[in-house]
């Protein structure tokens, strides 16, 4: 009987230890690793923001960075496009981390 009792108890533990790996490693795939300045909360404004804080952006590369510092001011989040510094792929991955300050008004 204590050995059935331990048996379980080792096993629970397992499956619980096995859940908690697993729900901790999908919250950490919605956040890109290269991604530590821009949250939601505090966006990077392309208007103004140096080659560091752009670099910080996901899959943002330092020649990308300095096109888009090169093509300022921009107006809209879509001039990015529009003024070919970077592409449409590009833009979808750093869209919900960046806004147009008054840089561009």
């Amino acid at each position: 009987m204590r050995r059935v009792v331990i048996f379980f108890s080792l096993t629970a533990l397992l499956v619980t230890g096995s859940l908690a790996v697993l729900v901790a490693g999908r919250a950490e795939d919605k956040i890109p690793a290269s991604l530590t300045v821009a949250t939601k909360a505090a966006r990077v404004d392309v208007n103004r923001a140096d080659r560091d804080e752009l670099g910080r952006l996901p899959g943002m590369t330092p020649e990308a960075a300095d096109r888009i510092i090169q093509h300022r001011p921009y107006r809209r989040l879509d001039d990015l496009i529009s003024k070919k510094a970077i592409g449409k792929k590009q833009f979808a991955q750093i869209r919900e981390y960046i806004i147009v300050g008054p840089g561009g008004m």
